[in-house]
């Protein structure tokens, strides 16, 4: 599917454009970061951001609060990029360099079709929508300077949508009106790539329009056959069986993490879920094979690997045998925005899973959290 209205230039590969940071506003390094960029100290471990603003290093620390991320409302699918919300709109903010990037308001929405014909009048049609209306931004990618992207849900009609803009208030987001149901992107050496709920990876090819500046969808092709065939299952005894897919972007790969999940459900009320334990919880590893168009299972990340899930956030870390064991899968165990069902009684926390023995055991046993609209994410200084 494609098609390119006028004015329009094409965005090819670029050389690993998501290493690359805007300008800062205000930066500082602290001594402990000269340290370790002189070499003098080893990497440091992976961080628990809770709601509140409480932090944890792994594997296990005291916990303390940091207050550049105090009031976030989301976190970005790359780097450490939070996500704060104002009047004006939002903005990303990384809370170890205070640098900051504005992002126009979900209401400067703009709907465009691709197909085998463009029609420039519908197709990209400009317009300010109602609150009532605004779609939740499930998760944000800060690609490069030049682009952002992210999977609108509209959850009134239950359907997602890819979004796209360039970073700046007065941008407006570019929405792709049509297409599968999304659940995850990610931005893969210079490529945009969205995954589909049966699991299907599909390339999204970007274009940007020379009277406004602002990027748009110009081809959507599939380049993965999914996987799945439904992702719940219904058991009699009140047990739901739960399906969740990851992107991970691990090295020179895309790896697709399938969680599956035992919820217990409450009798007599199949719409509120009573427990769920980490303990009910398993995975399959895939890698995307290209040039067979299909998913291969990967049984072992290796031992100097560990991947860090969250449902808005995922990233594969190189990590030392002394400080943490490899070959395992972080995750929280209650991530999926399923919070308005779960009992009043339920609450979330880490734990981690083995891939060498399907174990699953808990890095933090004293930390727990309340699920709601805010989620715990990770931060790798």
């Amino acid at each position: 599917m494609g098609g390119h209205p006028g004015g329009a230039r094409w965005l090819g590969p670029r050389p690993a454009p998501c290493a690359r940071r805007p300008r800062p506003v205000r930066r500082r390094v602290p001594p402990v970061a000269r340290g370790r960029a002189a070499g003098n100290l080893p990497p440091p471990m992976p961080m628990l951001l809770l709601p509140d603003a409480t932090v944890y290093s792994l594997p296990r620390s005291e916990p303390f609060h940091f207050p550049a991320c105090a009031g976030y409302t989301d976190a970005c699918g790359t780097g450490n990029w939070l996500v704060f919300s104002g009047e004006d709109g939002c903005f990303l903010r990384d809370p170890f360099t205070n640098d900051t990037v504005a992002v126009p308001a979900l209401s400067r929405t703009r709907f465009q079709c691709v197909g085998d014909e463009f029609d420039d009048k519908a197709g990209l049609t400009w317009i300010e929508m109602c609150k009532a209306k605004l779609p939740d931004a499930h998760k944000i990618v800060f690609c490069s300077p030049h682009l952002i992207a992210a999977i609108f849900n509209y959850s009134r009609v239950e359907i997602t949508r890819i979004a796209i803009c360039q970073p700046g208030a007065s941008s407006w987001w570019s929405v792709l009106g049509n297409g599968p149901l999304f659940v995850d992107i990610v931005f893969h050496q210079g490529k945009l790539y969205a995954l589909s709920s049966d699991d299907t990876l599909f390339a999204v090819d970007i274009s940007v329009d020379h009277s406004t500046g602002d990027p748009w969808v110009s081809q959507i092709q599939q380049v993965i056959n999914g996987l799945l065939s439904t992702q719940m299952i219904f058991l009699p005894d009140g047990v739901l069986i739960l399906r969740e897919s990851y992107l991970v972007e691990s090295d020179c790969a895309v790896l697709l993490v399938c969680r599956e999940i035992d919820l217990l459900l409450i009798a007599g009320n199949w719409d509120s879920i009573e427990v769920l334990e980490a303990e009910r919880s398993r995975f399959e590893v895939y890698e995307a094979n290209f040039g067979q168009s299909q998913w291969t299972k990967v049984t072992t990340l290796g031992n100097d690997q560990v991947l860090f899930l969250c449902r808005r956030f995922c990233r594969s870390v190189n990590i030392s045998h002394n400080e943490m064991p490899g070959d395992r899968i972080f995750f929280m165990d209650n991530d999926e925005g399923y919070y308005p069902s779960y009992s009043e009684e339920a609450s979330s926390s880490c734990s981690v899973y083995s891939m060498r023995d399907s174990e699953v055991s808990t890095p933090l046993p004293m930390v727990s959290w309340k699920p709601g609209e805010v989620l715990a994410t990770w931060l790798f200084p």
